[in-house]
């Protein structure tokens, strides 16, 4: 045997002597995993599995109650030479065979003592429960004769015949979808509104029943198809059926662990996508109904809410491999790698282990070279989603119940950080494995403690933001009709314009025309009777005096309207409108819309800064802020500008159209009371004015993104002011 694994323990006197055996009623199944086979231990009683590679199963086999563990280990290196067991090993594999209560025998106190007692991982498991009030289960039946009885009937489902309709209806199911899809993505800003959350729940309830029924099924199904004998209803035993708890909110779950006992890989494969299967076979009936039902009807509520409740959990959590869900049970099976999951938090231990604390005789769990890229990613990757998706959560149910909220949050941090920081801890200072190492172990963990805090506490590190806004002319004036009358003529829209130039539109009114030459002539006839009596009857003269005063305001104010049907530009500049030719012989009344007068020489760009960069930028002097300018879809295109003003009110009005979803900018819209189309979330708006380069134009309405650059702070500080902006944000304190 190797260097790196050595034959002989200074622990192997305690149990050489010991006679145990497997217990009577340990069920064992054999499988292959990548080439190596390996046998899969299950006790019934509690439906716990345990799986031991081919020498050490030898080893355990050898165990009868009769022979002692020295004779067994001994008899085991004569059949199998060096790749027998080591003693080292041996202990390791008895000492987790005694804690999952598979051995019988008689073992002293301080053997037992040493092997980690049953009761202990009872108080693990309910530590975990505490620590980690996120998700939780509570077992309520056992469904297993009832499977026995319906699977006959509809195990089909699961056959070449049930693939089939499964996939006409998934089919007829999207391609509804795509003719309704504009409808579809409209309805669902209103998913979460206080008149759909119960129906929003009343269909969680019957696609999750409907999802681990057909994990159930399944693995009734395939554990019957593979059962040796061939007797229906005794394969792939399912015993527990309960209640799992997510973010608190209950939801049924089922156990299908019988099915690591199955030795087709892509039957496992199968029972773990069997909610999904028929959750999106679900979803696609539901469409047809939601697609052929009235809106505000029952079934069309509850139709849309399943196809939503099933796309969002199938994405997001069920197909998701990163977290132990139906994904990471199926990526487990393809890949075979059982216990994917805890041996990839191990194998990270290893590496750190053996390449940091230079621990020689780490226990490396990779069974081969192809599983350690598999390994590092899903420790990696597994851990920051998790932290994500934990955060998502807690802020989620904070939002509705804060104290809820804030326990929530306190059971996580102690359960994902401070735990796991004092296990950590104690392996420093006391595990026996780092004796000739602890010096160096500590060392570096010193070390990096230090970097860290430097990298994150010392250093300052650039503070940006990026923001979307929109192009606009400095000078714009937006003209209106300042009289009624039918449009004659209208220059076309881009042309240069001045105020001493041809009209903008022009405008005829017959009617004001009449009316100007009557009020002419009106005050001809009063003129001529005021100089008739203006001598003989004063009193009368001096009335007829105020009238031709009247008159005259009135001619005064003819005129205006008669120069006003030449519509005049305000200043030079350029004449923009979407009318054109579309408008001749048009009405148009007082005060309407015709169209902007813009100076296309000097633009600025608006920019729509959210509830984090706006307050930031407002607080900061315009100069420490280092703009830099992209225009959206040519990242090539940058040029420097500077802020002018900071708007200080917050608003939802988007100032262009340009920056909405709908127009394909980024901020996200909905219906105020009054069903006017406002920004979801404030916004606060930011003018800057550009630095253009020569050979660069901008053009009005033209998206640009606009990265902000303020002074530099480290990432600690920057981390706790996000922080602190997203509780202020989301919870109003």
């Amino acid at each position: 045997m190797g260097a790196d694994r050595p034959t002989f323990s200074e622990s192997w006197y305690r149990v050489g002597p010991l006679k145990p055996r497997l217990r009577s009623v340990i069920q064992t199944t054999r499988q292959q995993y990548r080439g190596h086979v390996w046998h899969i231990l299950r006790d019934p009683a509690n439906n716990k599995f345990y799986r031991l590679d081919e020498p050490s199963y030898h080893f355990v086999g050898l165990l009868d109650g009769v022979r002692t563990i020295d004779e067994a280990w001994k008899k085991c290196c004569e059949d199998l030479g060096d790749n027998a067991p080591t003693q080292g090993e041996v202990i390791q594999t008895l000492g987790q065979l005694y804690q999952s209560n598979l051995l019988d025998a008689d073992i002293t106190p301080d053997v037992g003592g040493m092997f980690e007692r049953q009761r202990e991982r009872v108080k693990r498991e309910v530590s975990g429960y505490l620590m980690n009030l996120l998700f939780s289960k509570v077992p309520v039946w056992d469904p297993d004769r009832f499977l026995n009885k319906w699977t006959p009937m509809f195990g089909w489902a699961f056959g070449p015949i049930g693939l089939a309709i499964w996939l006409v209806l998934i089919f007829y199911g999207v391609f509804t979808l795509v003719n309704n899809g504009s409808q579809f993505f409209n309805m669902a800003s209103g998913v979460l509104s206080p008149g759909n959350l119960g129906w929003l729940f009343i269909s969680t309830i019957i696609i999750k029943l409907i999802h681990e029924s057909g994990h159930a099924f399944a693995c009734k199904y395939f554990g019957n198809k593979e059962n040796r004998g061939g007797v229906e209803g005794i394969g792939g035993e399912v015993h527990t059926i309960g209640v799992m708890f997510v973010a608190l909110i209950p939801m049924p779950y089922v156990d299908t662990s019988s099915s690591w006992t199955l030795r087709n890989k892509w039957h496992r494969a199968f029972i773990g996508m069997a909610g999904m299967y028929l959750e999106l076979a679900v979803a696609a009936v539901a469409v047809v109904v939601w697609a052929n039902t009235a809106m505000g009807t029952v079934p069309h509520a509850i139709a849309y809410n399943m196809i939503f409740i099933a796309s969002v959990s199938t994405f997001l959590f069920n197909a998701n491999p990163l977290i132990r869900f139906d994904g990471y049970y199926i990526l487990s099976d393809l890949t075979e790698m059982p216990n994917l999951a805890q041996r990839s938090k191990q194998y990270l231990y290893f590496v750190i282990k053996k390449w940091v604390y230079g621990v020689d005789k780490a226990n490396d769990p990779s069974h081969s070279p192809a599983e350690r890229p598999w390994l590092m990613s899903y420790a990696l990757g597994s851990a920051v989603y998790r932290v994500f998706i934990s955060v998502g959560i807690i802020l989620f149910v904070a939002e509705k119940l804060i104290i809820l909220g804030i326990i929530m949050a306190i059971s996580t941090l102690v359960g994902m950080v401070f735990v796991p920081f004092g296990k950590w801890m104690h392996y420093l200072f006391t595990n026996g494995e780092l004796r000739k190492h602890r010096a160096r172990a500590i060392g570096t963990t010193a070390g990096f403690a230090a970097v860290l805090f430097l990298f994150l506490g010392i250093i300052p590190m650039a503070d940006r933001s990026v923001a979307q806004g929109f192009v606009r002319p400095d000078q714009i004036t937006t003209v209106y009709a300042e009289t009624e009358g039918y449009v004659e003529g209208v220059l076309p829209s881009g042309v240069l314009v001045d105020p001493n130039g041809p009209p903008l539109v022009e405008l005829r009114n017959v009617h004001l025309e009449l009316e100007r030459n009557g009020l002419v002539a009106q005050q001809a006839e009063y003129i001529a009777k005021y100089r008739k009596h203006r001598d003989e009857e004063m009193a009368a003269g001096f009335a007829m005096r105020e009238h031709l005063q009247a008159i005259d305001q009135e001619i005064d104010r003819a005129d205006r309207d008669v120069r006003n049907l030449m519509v005049k530009a305000p200043f030079k500049g350029n004449w923009i409108t979407g009318k054109n030719d579309s408008v001749l012989g048009q009405y148009v009344q007082r005060g309407q819309e015709l169209g902007q007068v813009a100076s296309l020489n000097d633009m600025q760009i608006v920019v729509a800064a959210d509830q984090f960069l706006g307050p930031r930028l407002y607080r900061l002097p315009n100069e420490e802020v280092v703009v830099d300018i992209m225009i959206q879809g040519h990242p090539d295109l940058k040029f420097k500008g500077t802020i002018e003003q900071v708007i200080a009110a917050g608003q939802r009005d988007l100032p262009s159209e340009a920056l909405s979803q709908q127009a394909g900018g980024e901020m996200a819209m909905e219906q105020d009371s009054s069903g006017s189309s406002v920004a979801s979330e404030i916004f606060f708006e930011v003018h800057v004015n550009p630095e253009m380069l020569e050979d660069l134009k901008l053009y009005p309405g033209q998206r640009v993104l606009v990265r902000f650059e303020m002074p530099s702070q480290t990432i600690a500080s920057q981390t706790w002011r996000t922080i602190r902006q997203l509780v202020q944000t989301r919870f109003q304190i």
